[in-house]
């Protein structure tokens, strides 16, 4: 229900993105609901993609949370830079540089990687480093 919520308000909310959440909601259409990284729970999975949950990681630390999930797909880096630009502010993420981002002591950094013909996307989380 949650996530259902989210997709309504990140419709509403991007506008003139109407084509990225189309992309990302394509699941929706053919009955499945929008995904979320299982390591991430709040950072969508771009349509297109394909989380290898076997590779995630996650742990607990005093100072903060570590967080490491991958994914791939045959997607432009291009692509993947405009939906994860254009989404993670609607989660909360302040856009830093490029693809880093902050949020409540945390950052997300977001690596896109060509390979052949698909694009790796690897997410890294961790404690926002003191100033």
């Amino acid at each position: 229900m949650m996530r259902g919520v989210r997709h309504i308000c990140v419709t509403v909310l991007l506008g003139g993105f109407i084509t990225l959440s189309v992309a990302w909601a394509d699941g929706e259409a053919d009955g499945e609901a929008a995904a979320f990284l299982s390591a991430l729970e709040d950072v969508p999975l771009m349509a297109g993609l394909t989380e290898d949950e076997t590779a995630a990681l996650e742990f607990d630390k005093p100072d903060g949370r570590l967080a490491e999930a991958y994914a791939y797909g045959e997607i432009s880096r291009e692509d993947a830079a405009a939906f994860y630009t254009a989404i993670m502010p609607e989660f909360g993420w302040r856009k830093i540089d490029g693809l880093v981002f902050s949020r409540e002591g945390e950052m997300l950094r977001i690596f896109l990687i060509a390979e052949d013909r698909s694009l790796l996307v690897r997410f890294v989380l961790s404690p926002q480093p003191s100033q």
